[in-house]
């Protein structure tokens, strides 16, 4: 699979900042002449933890004593009172701190979603090189240009500049924790469902949209045909499709310059779990297996939506039910809680006013054939994303994830809009005032 992602690189050379994908058996151990190609030869802080020094830092560490390379090793520590490391703005600050301390030209991340974020955040601020090695085909962000970050409670995205180089090992990837490796399906069936999004928010709010980018994720999107029931035995190739898949994933989103192409309703309902479980001390999942039930859920109310009567729809008395601003605040105040703060700005400027309910409204009804037509293309049923998900043993309903309180779950549909401001079909199935009835029947299959 390096070949095509290789020829992505070549292709779009110009508006890629990561140069070169190494991916294959023996990764780590052919990785140091392209790494010492964009990285340089001077000092480099490699960023570790202790499930991803066994993992891979131990080969790397190996390989770069026997080029002869100047590194230095740095372990990740976990937030206070936490066992595993988060990216958040202490971790940032930390490891930016070691970044200039150590006189580090240069740094690495070993690791998947948090180190990878972390590093490539604190990087990006400094104006520094970085590259990854990938210990996980568990999410899209080894060449996206965004990190994931916590903020205040609140998971946010933020712009960043991307690694120089993944080092993808398939004897890594494949060694991975089953569960990550559900998660990085997971991640990639939300397609269907973000595409749709994407096309929504482009009629809908005249938000950008790139046919290029499109045109990536659907080359991903092929990879996957039949990978599913083989990854329960860690299958080489569909380890090395799967991983492809991803790469292609967050090539695609720097290509749109935002996280659009891969990212809608659906991990809303991921960062809405996250964020209380921080909050509250309440289980959660892996980032991309929320995302896989998440996808479910909002595929679901996409069938609702596609089934829904516009034409007739009343817009007006729509309008004028639309609670003042003050009102809705006071209801976000006993939604979120300690989290209230966070939310309200994001919550804030997706807040409609009558008008532009009105004009919105107006502009589904005209459009709507054209609408319908464009995202039956791109959807799948939720029925069917369940099945292939369930043919990797990934999760497909609320409990897989430990999430059992039916509220909680019910909230991460319905009113985990108000926590991003990019327009899904959860804020659209709001504007009709059907989120909660359709997040109800929702829980019904989840």
């Amino acid at each position: 699979m390096s070949d095509l992602m290789q020829a992505t690189i070549t292709r779009y050379r110009q508006r890629l900042a990561t140069k070169a994908v190494v991916q294959s058996r023996g990764a780590i151990e052919a990785s140091y002449p392209v790494l010492r190609n964009l990285l340089g030869e001077r000092l480099w802080l490699v960023a570790v933890d202790d499930n991803t020094w066994h993992a891979a830092g131990k080969r790397l560490a190996v390989t770069l004593d026997a080029a002869g390379a100047r590194w230095e090793r740095y372990d990740v520590p976990p937030p206070p009172g936490g066992h595993e490391p988060l990216c958040d703005d202490d971790a940032i600050a930390l490891f930016a701190e070691q970044l200039g301390s150590s006189g580090a030209a240069a740094a690495i991340a070993v690791g998947s979603g948090t180190i990878n974020d972390i590093v490539k955040y604190a990087c990006s601020g400094l104006g520094l090189p970085m590259a990854c090695v990938a210990t996980a085909p568990s999410m899209n962000g080894y060449t996206s240009g965004i990190a994931a970050i916590l903020q205040h409670g609140v998971k946010t995205t933020q712009p960043c500049e991307p690694a120089r180089a993944v080092v993808a090992d398939l004897d890594v990837l494949s060694d991975a924790p089953m569960r990550m490796i559900q998660s990085g399906l997971g991640d990639l069936m939300s397609k269907p469902v973000s595409n749709s999004d994407w096309i929504i928010s482009a009629k809908l709010t005249g938000s950008h949209h790139s046919a290029e980018a499109m045109q990536i994720i659907e080359d991903g999107s092929r990879l996957l045909d039949g990978v599913a029931p083989r990854l329960l035995q860690r299958d080489r190739d569909a380890i090395d499709r799967l991983s492809a898949s991803l790469m292609l994933s967050g090539f695609a989103m720097s290509i749109a310059g935002s996280s659009s192409p891969a990212s809608g309703g659906e991990h809303l309902v991921s960062h809405y779990l996250d964020m209380t479980a921080h909050a509250h001390g309440l289980p959660h999942d892996f980032h991309g297996c929320q995302v896989g039930v998440g996808t479910i859920a909002a595929a679901f109310v996409y069938e609702k939506l596609l089934a829904f009567d516009v034409q007739s729809f009343d817009i007006e008395a729509r309008v004028a039910e639309l609670a003042p601003w003050a009102d809705y605040l006071q209801l976000l105040r006993e939604r979120f809680g300690v989290l209230f703060d966070a939310v309200v700005p994001h919550a804030r400027a997706a807040y409609p006013e009558p008008d532009d309910l009105r004009v919105r409204l107006e502009a589904l009804r005209a459009q709507w054939s054209e609408i319908k037509a464009e995202v039956s293309r791109t959807l799948r049923t939720h029925e069917s994303i369940r099945e292939e998900l369930a043919q990797a043993g990934c999760p497909v309903r609320f409990v897989d994830l430990r999430v059992e309180d039916r509220k909680r779950a019910f909230a991460s549909i319905a009113w985990a809009k108000d926590i991003r401001s990019r327009y899904t079909v959860l804020h659209l199935a709001w504007e009709l005032g059907r989120i909660d009835t359709w997040a109800g029947e929702a829980l019904e299959v989840l």
